[in-house]
């Protein structure tokens, strides 16, 4: 791999651990296109991407590659844990409504 590509992954992983994941993203995603293979630009990207169905994309494809990546496992029950949590709170903040509607 020639430096300015590897460049690409160092800057876009330093951007995530930055909390810029728009900057990170666009570079990660530039990085990837010459590198589609690469596992440990899948596993930065899951950082650089907002939704759950990104994230999960992201670790899937790291995984294909590897699936013993211990952090790509970590995060894939992190964000069945995650999934868990927001469907609890969609649970309870609806029952509350309900309840709310019934006492008027």
């Amino acid at each position: 791999m020639d430096v300015e590509t590897r460049r690409l992954l160092v800057d876009g992983a330093r951007l995530v651990l930055n909390g810029k994941q728009v900057e990170a993203r666009e570079l990660l995603m530039q990085y990837l296109d010459k590198d589609e293979l690469s596992e440990e630009g899948w596993l930065w990207m899951s950082g650089a991407v907002d939704s759950p169905e990104d994230i999960e994309t992201a670790l899937d494809n790291c995984l294909t590659i590897n699936p013993d990546n211990l952090r790509a496992i970590q995060g894939k029950q992190w964000l069945h844990e995650y999934r868990k949590r927001l469907m609890l709170e969609k649970q309870v903040s609806g029952a509350r409504t309900r309840i709310r509607l019934g006492d008027e």
